[in-house]
């Protein structure tokens, strides 16, 4: 593989963004700072920042950086793993900074007679991985390590380390001001404390691209798409008028890795997927011939194919017909355009990769009013422009395995009889959702004999939502693979828990997009000002919300008194008993997030999901007062129920302007009316109907 410079010719002074420039391993290099056994042993039983969140998580997240790596050159793609480290060259320390004479415990380092020791985990393998050891602050002025990069032919340099406002900030100044391109990864940094912790990352915001470990292990993967062939352009941004050069290193990139096939996906208002499929060689020829006329506008991947309108709002779940009510009909078509960011090539199905995409009008190219992924991304870009917040999601999906019609065990919840019996099912599944970058916190068994749980780690709020269509339909097709059904029907039997999608939203300040701002421990319940705000809104309209969370006949099954869900227009702390449950740290003890518990996987999520956020937003800009904690009620105070019905939640919606303004009168109008056709459509099925129903589906 070629060795040549090629990512700084391509930055344009004034237009180019860091964020432009995402890894290219083949010219990417790790640099590990002092994560030695000297600075990094902690106390498993404090409660303080550095013991119980700062270094835990930094060890936890550096060692997935460098498995990553590894992993990556392993696979010859290339990439340099540089290990910098507090040690002197002399017994006595006399060569160690001046800086570092002055401080205290650094004026006696490490040296080659008592030599660092590295932590388990994170240490170097000798004749792969380089280690610098420094005798100052910053490793660019007390090693050689410019001229090493240089030699590397090393442009991109990932940080990770401690301290973050020390010695990561110093290196980080250091190697922007010799044209590095860096990249911070602020969760696997470490600080003394929560602030010095922002102050350091503050610091480099000017100097370097601050993303999580999620994000560059997701860019580490995903660089092998693109790295394997040097004339393949990179750094490229379709909307700054590379867009041809774009596609087709994309469809070569696919082709090479075997992909015949493109589907092109949206979510109609009633959770059914819809997609089209297209030829990658139709795409491939398309753009050729486009290249040859010299034309640039609407290429084949701008918008390559159409639905027709009345598919994303007219037609119910249990039929492929139109509801006249809904004001649709056949008449028009909405064009797809595909987001880029979200393409996965899917292991069920290798020969086919899958992009989500929005809605058009066909002829304006304006947004559809019916597309509810756009609608999500208008709630999101709301909360950011007005009330300054940048939401971050994470979700538990559950599903019950069947075989020969019934489920595939008796187990309990967090029984290992699940795990131990299903153990080759969830070794693929977790490989195949990995493959998507997916990102999987745990799985365990559920209350129902059958039942899984997998949670989805946080993310922002678009990608959690991509992922749980990406997630749903690799669960479904790594079943079968298996001679199994996952059934995802909210309630299966009248004595046994149903399955449920909790959604844990949390918020970060948008101007810093660092600190959980949705915590406040100086407050009495811990919650910060906002955040009660924001649970107050979605309390507020919890009766019209429920019509979108839980948008069947059969999800208010599960709905009720001992189903740990909740039944009444309430909040409390750690309570599984009610709809809006405030989670704690396990580590630092305070809140950390809200639990939406009303809510199953057959919700639309992303309307499901424009609606809770769009309802909290309105609390926020209310300034709304959190009413009491449910617990903090007394016995003669009421309690306002919640609706027992999809038909009671659909009429709370009628009247509910807010987020009937929120949906148009056009999206309004045929989900009312198409889920009130899908209630009557209901009325003559038994419980034992809806089950056998959902199992021939699945």
């Amino acid at each position: 593989m070629s060795k040549s410079a090629f990512l700084r010719p391509s930055i344009v002074p004034g237009i180019s963004k860091r964020e432009d420039f995402q890894l290219q391993m083949c010219h990417t290099a790790l640099l590990v700072i002092d994560i030695q056994e000297e600075l990094s042993n902690y106390d498993t039983s404090s409660t303080e920042y550095k013991h119980a969140t700062s270094l835990p998580r930094m060890i936890s997240n550096t060692k997935q950086i460098i498995n990553a790596m590894r992993s990556s050159r392993n696979d010859g793609m290339g990439g340099e793993i540089i290990f910098t480290y507090l040690e002197a060259q002399t017994k006595d320390s006399r060569d160690v900074s001046l800086d570092y004479k002055l401080s205290g415990s650094l004026a006696n380092l490490p040296n080659p007679s008592c030599p660092a020791k590295f932590v388990d985990g994170i240490s170097p393998i000798a004749g792969e991985d380089i280690c610098l050891p420094k005798t100052s602050c910053s490793v660019f002025q007390s090693t050689n390590l410019d001229y090493i990069l240089r030699n590397l032919h090393v442009e991109q340099l990932v940080v990770c380390g401690q301290l973050t406002d020390q010695c990561v900030e110093s290196a980080v100044r250091d190697a922007a001001d010799l044209g590095y391109l860096v990249t911070v990864v602020e969760d696997a940094c470490g600080a003394n404390s929560e602030n010095n912790h922002i102050k350091g990352l503050h610091g480099m915001k000017g100097f370097a691209r601050i993303i999580s470990t999620h994000q560059v292990l997701q860019e580490i993967r995903g660089a092998e798409l693109t790295n394997g062939n040097d004339q393949w352009p990179v750094a490229i941004n379709p909307s700054k008028g590379n867009s041809y050069s774009y596609q087709v290193a994309i469809l070569r990139s696919l082709r090479a890795a075997g992909v015949k096939f493109i589907r092109y996906t949206t979510v109609d208002a009633y959770n059914t997927i819809r997609c089209k499929a297209i030829p990658l060689s139709h795409t491939l020829k398309l753009l050729t011939e486009r290249n040859e006329t010299r034309s640039t506008s609407n290429l084949p991947m701008d918008t390559p194919t159409a639905i027709a309108e009345v598919s994303f709002a007219g037609q119910p779940s249990y039929a492929d017909t139109i509801i006249s009510s809904s004001k649709l009909s056949a008449q028009n078509l909405l064009t797809l355009k595909p987001d880029f960011s979200s393409l996965r090539v899917l292991p069920y199905s290798s020969k086919t990769a899958m992009m989500m995409c929005t809605a058009h009008d066909q002829r304006s190219g304006e947004l559809s009013p019916l597309c509810t992924r756009g609608l999500l991304q208008r709630v999101v870009h709301q909360g950011k422009q007005e009330l300054g917040v940048e939401f971050s999601v994470g979700a538990e999906l559950e599903f019950m395995l069947y075989r020969s019609e019934k489920p595939v065990d008796m187990s309990t919840f967090g029984n290992t009889t699940s795990l131990n019996e299903q153990e080759d099912f969830i070794s693929s599944l977790c490989d195949q959702l990995e493959q998507q970058d997916i990102a999987v916190e745990s799985i365990l068994g559920e209350s129902a004999h059958g039942q899984l749980e997998v949670v989805l780690a946080h993310s922002n709020v678009l990608q959690l939502a991509d992922d749980m269509i990406f997630a749903r339909e690799t669960i479904t097709a790594c079943a079968k693979q298996h001679g199994m059904k996952a059934l995802f029907l909210p309630k299966t039997s009248d004595v046994q828990a149903g399955n449920g999608l909790h959604l844990h939203i949390s918020f970060k300040d948008a101007s810093n997009n660092i600190s959980n701002t949705f915590s406040d421990p100086t407050r009495p319940k811990g919650i910060s000002v906002k955040g009660e705000s924001f649970i107050e809104g979605i309390l507020n309209h919890l009766p019209s919300l429920l019509s979108f969370s839980l948008p069947t006949v059969n999800s208010f099954r599960r709905m009720g008194p001992g189903c740990w869900t909740g039944h009444e227009v309430a909040w409390s702390i750690e309570d599984k008993e009610v709809p809006l449950r405030v989670c704690l740290d396990l580590r630092t003890r305070q809140a950390t997030n809200v639990e939406y518990k009303l809510s199953d996987a057959t919700a639309n999520i992303y309307l499901e999901l424009a609606m809770i956020l769009s309802s909290g937003l309105q609390g926020m800009k209310e300034q709304a007062k959190l009413r009491p904690e449910l617990r903090d009620y007394n016995a003669a105070e009421a309690v306002e129920s919640l609706p027992t019905s999809l038909q009671a939640s659909l009429d709370a919606l009628k009247s509910d302007n807010f987020l009937l303004s929120l949906l148009g009168n056009k999206l309004s109008t045929a989900y009312i009316q198409v889920r009130e056709s899908e209630i009557n459509f209901s009325g003559d099925r038994t419980f034992k109907e809806e089950v056998a129903e959902a199992l021939e589906r699945a």
